[in-house]
């Protein structure tokens, strides 16, 4: 019988002061934005790391639709973390930053992640 990757109950990363608590494989080096006790992607022995508090925006937009709570404009960014994984992250001040720009963590809300840019 194979062993599945585990399933979070909420896929959503952890932020704990400011960095996210997440996983690495000490088989193939996989780092994920959430502890688990396998790898998702070889089922390897994983340790617990935490990682930021700072990233890289990969990509960001600006979002014109309300979606649940969240009133328009508000602003979501792909977030290259420090030593870790991707993950996605909203914009505070509803600013959209630059590929390229360095943000921190500063906190959550309800559970997704919030950015803001650091000043060059």
């Amino acid at each position: 019988m194979a062993i599945a990757p585990p399933i979070p109950a909420d896929p959503r990363p952890h932020l704990a002061d400011c960095r996210i608590d997440g996983s690495a494989c000490a088989a193939c080096g996989h780092v994920a934005a959430r502890q688990h006790d396998r790898c998702e992607r070889c089922l390897g022995s994983t340790t617990p790391k935490s990682f930021g508090p700072g990233g890289t925006v990969w990509s960001s937009t600006t979002v014109h639709l309300r979606i649940g709570d969240l009133a328009p404009p508000f602003v979501l960014a792909y977030v290259d973390i420090d030593g870790g994984p991707r993950v996605l992250a909203r914009i505070v001040d509803a600013i959209e930053i630059p590929a390229g720009g360095a943000v921190r963590f500063v906190g959550d809300d309800n559970g997704d992640l919030l950015v803001e840019a650091v000043a060059s």
